[in-house]
Parts: C-alpha cells; structure tokens; sequence
C-alpha cells in the first residue's frame, strides 16, 4: 500500500513540474541609477528598456507587453521562443528568420488595410511601418539565438528618426 501511494505521490508531482514548465513568470522595474526599465521574463530572460516606463497591459496571446513613459509614448515589448511559431525551420538563421517573421505579419497587417512599408534591415532585425486605420507604428522583428524580438514604437511625441533609434538600440541591447 505504501508502495502504491509513493508512486501516485510521484507520479503527481510529475504532472505538477511538467505542467509549470511552460508557465511565464514576469516582473518590471525601474533602476534610476541605470535609467533603465528592465523586464523580466523566466524563463526567457530579460528586456531592458532605456528609461523610465510603466507596464500599462499584456497581450497573452501574442506575448507583448505594453508600456507608456511620461511623455505618453508608447511601446510593446516581446521576447520567445523562435520554435514557438509556424513559420519556425530548424537551422534557419536569424536574419532568415527575422524576414519570415516580417513576410508573416506583413501578410495579416495588410489583410487588416494596413499600408506596409519596410524600412531597413540588420544583420539579424527587420524595421518595418504600418500605417492605416489611425495607426502609424513602427515594428522591429529580429532573432538572436533561440529567441524572437518583436518591438514596436506607437504614435507619439518621438519623431520616426527618433522612434527607428529606439527600436535599433532597444535590439543590440538585448
């Protein structure tokens, strides 16, 4: 009998640790000495963004996190798992996978009546805009490693030139 609740006792606990393992942890901060807000993502890691923002929502379904700065800008945030899309390939590398991220939004973005325009790319990130339905966002789609970026600067104060920099340095930052 003891046997029996020993192995229903593991056999739970399996369960329990393989259901978790998937699950998200997330926090933010600001550091004032750094000027950085940073994002925490566990497993995954983090996000730092420069300056002060306030997390404002989240997305779960995409995995973007949204935040405002003082000035009323705002931004959303993603960093995952590059297999965890449908267009993933074993073995393609970032800057293939940046342009297959893009080509992907690109196509739904413009089902929406968005107008698509692609700006500039990098060694491994695409900078893209979509304007239309009141909206003129900026996208950054890149990979490093096993991890997909998605960031993106809404209208705001910052200037395109300014909202591309952002999104440039936000990248090779993390």
């Amino acid at each position: 009998m003891r046997f029996q609740l020993l192995i229903l006792f593991l056999l739970g606990l399996t369960v329990s640790c393989s259901s978790t393992k998937n699950r998200r942890l997330v926090a933010h901060g600001y550091n004032p000495e750094t000027q950085i807000t940073t994002l925490k993502i566990v497993p995954y890691g983090n996000i730092k963004i420069p300056g002060q923002w306030n997390k404002t929502n989240y997305n779960e379904v995409s995995g973007q996190h949204f935040f405002k700065d003082a000035d009323k800008n705002s931004i959303a945030v993603t960093k995952s798992l590059k297999e965890k899309y449908p267009f993933y390939k074993e073995n393609t590398s970032d800057q293939a996978f940046a342009r297959s991220f893009f080509e992907w939004e690109k196509e739904y973005y413009e089902k929406q009546g968005f107008k698509i325009t692609e700006q500039s790319a990098g060694a491994n990130y695409i900078i893209w805009t979509a304007t239309g339905n009141n909206a003129n966002t900026i996208f950054l789609y890149g990979a490093k490693d096993k991890y997909a970026y998605n960031f993106a600067v809404f209208s705001g104060s910052w200037t395109s030139e300014k909202r591309t920099d952002f999104l440039k340095k936000l990248f090779e930052n993390n």
